[in-house]
């Protein structure tokens, strides 16, 4: 596949949670994760790990527990899913694409988990999701999908058991990674003069107020 290009990616790079079951061939995942090695790492300590799942019952075990995260967190749509369908379409397709993800976790081709020593930097994770992100753009660029994930948090222990993860190791997140079913971006987000200030907080960039709320997007998307 041809490479899209770095803005172009940048700015259709979301959380993709339909993945068909097809198998990532090895040259491809190899590509994703030789390029997220590439990104910066506090002191260049470069003390992170990953764990490519595909083992069957694993992913059946996490599905369990991303099972159990979902009613844990929207009980309400966990136990009668029709009433998404009345939410708001900001609110209704998010929540829907996650309902999916929970049911069908075990059948993505692969599930990464990031590692990292802990204790290793002052700031937790400041060193391992830069490199996640790396992952994902290198995803978009190869056609793939996937989403950063905490639904099996609640049991990082049982997790490193069943991986033979030690002890000194965290387990930061879960990346289901495959073909995605949905289109990837572009992505919609509010105004660079929203939420960028300078100098103070809440004092406008005047650059900012001149430049269109959709943002230079077009300037990468455009076919020609």
């Amino acid at each position: 596949m041809d490479d899209p290009g770095l803005f172009h990616t940048l700015y259709t790079t979301r959380a993709l949670r339909r993945l068909r079951p097809d198998p990532i061939p090895d040259h491809l995942l190899f590509q994703v994760l030789d390029a997220a090695i590439r990104a910066p790492s506090g002191g260049n300590a470069q003390d992170w790990r990953w764990l490519i799942i595909t083992e069957p019952e694993t992913k059946a075990a996490i599905g369990r527990w991303f099972q159990e995260a979902w009613e844990a967190y929207q009980p309400q749509y966990a136990a009668e899913p029709a009433l998404m369908d009345a939410l708001p379409r900001h609110r209704r397709l998010p929540l829907k694409a996650t309902a999916h993800l929970v049911a069908h976790i075990a059948e993505a081709p692969v599930i990464i988990a990031p590692c990292g020593t802990r204790g290793q930097h002052s700031t937790p994770g400041g060193s391992i999701f830069p490199a996640v992100q790396n992952l994902l753009l290198a995803a978009r660029g190869l056609g793939l999908g996937g989403v950063i994930t905490n639904f099996a948090r609640a049991h990082e222990a049982g997790l490193r058991t069943m991986l033979g993860v030690p002890d000194s190791q965290q387990v930061y997140c879960l990346v289901p990674l495959g073909y995605p079913t949905d289109l990837p971006g572009p992505v919609h987000r509010k105004p660079v003069r929203q939420v960028v200030f300078q100098d103070r907080w809440q004092q406008p960039w005047p650059y900012a107020l001149a430049q269109p709320d959709e943002g230079w997007g077009q300037r990468w998307l455009s076919d020609g």
